[in-house]
């Protein structure tokens, strides 16, 4: 027994020991699984902000170019190259490119706003309104064309004496809305770009990474968004989101066979110009 101020010779139990061992070292494992877990969470943070950032840049620079383009385009109202095939009435051509127009919409990612989506859209129009005089059998038909292809009109519906629908008479304006939309994805790099009635009647989707929309890939969407000549399809070919046919069997060997071309001469030069640079032209030679 240990009076008071006498110290205590009282031997410890080496179970006691043993446990107290094993306690500091369950909080070591334990706190080196945390740090462990939190500079991971640190590590996919930034690799998370990094994509963002990517596609923040991408969206920026689409939209400051199609902004810009929307605002020349207004000015000349060039011609459309555009011929729509309107099912059961035929060719639609003679059209030009109407009031273009360029939003885009912020994302709250992590702890701050990046772009998001850009918005692009532009009517493509003549003056010339079209009517299609359809029986019982085609009416809903074509009135379902219509309304999937946002396309303007009005109709009548005729009746016989026995108050009997006998036909129906579609009055088809000639302008339709060409749009586009660019949505990042900020969490993967990626870009989904989906645009309806460009040169026809349907919808298109492409994907991109967002380190794949250049300034080139930009210019060329803006020309395959308008319908100048363009590279956009080798483009979104190219890029590695894009599904790859399977490789075809290997040809057999032929020997070469050498052929000597010349060489064209050389014609005037030209000065090489961007699209936005030729539609500049354009304004100053109207003014």
């Amino acid at each position: 027994m240990a009076y008071w101020g006498e110290r205590d010779h009282t031997l410890k139990s080496a179970e006691t020991d043993v446990m107290g061992s094993k306690a500091v070292g369950l909080l070591d494992d334990l706190k080196k699984q945390a740090d462990a877990l939190k500079a991971n969470e640190v590590d996919k943070t930034e690799s998370l902000r990094a994509s963002a950032v990517a596609v923040d840049h991408s969206l920026r620079r689409a939209f400051l170019y199609l902004n810009d383009l929307g605002k020349q385009l207004n000015v000349v109202q060039m011609p459309s190259s555009f011929k729509y095939n309107l099912l059961t009435v035929g060719e639609i051509d003679g059209l030009a490119l109407r009031d273009f127009f360029c939003d885009f919409r912020s994302k709250h990612f992590i702890d701050k706003d990046y772009y998001g989506e850009v918005h692009v859209a532009y009517r493509c129009a003549s003056d010339q309104v079209l009517t299609v005089k359809k029986g019982p059998d085609d009416m809903e038909k074509f009135r379902d064309i219509l309304w999937q292809s946002n396309i303007e009109h009005k109709s009548e519906q005729f009746r016989n004496d026995r108050k009997v629908i006998t036909h129906e008479v579609f009055k088809v304006r000639c302008d339709f809305r060409v749009q586009g939309k660019i949505e990042g994805d900020h969490e993967t790099g990626k870009l989904k770009l989906v645009t309806k009635n460009v040169g026809g009647f349907q919808v298109d989707l492409f994907n991109l990474l967002a380190q794949e929309m250049n300034d080139t890939a930009v210019e060329e969407f803006a020309k395959f968004f308008i319908g100048r000549p363009n590279k956009w399809e080798d483009i979104t070919k190219r890029s590695v989101l894009a599904v790859r046919a399977p490789a075809a069997a290997p040809k057999p060997r032929t020997e070469p066979n050498y052929v000597v071309h010349r060489e064209p001469e050389p014609g005037p030069s030209s000065e090489k110009r961007g699209l936005l640079g030729s539609i500049s032209s354009l304004i100053k030679k109207k003014d």
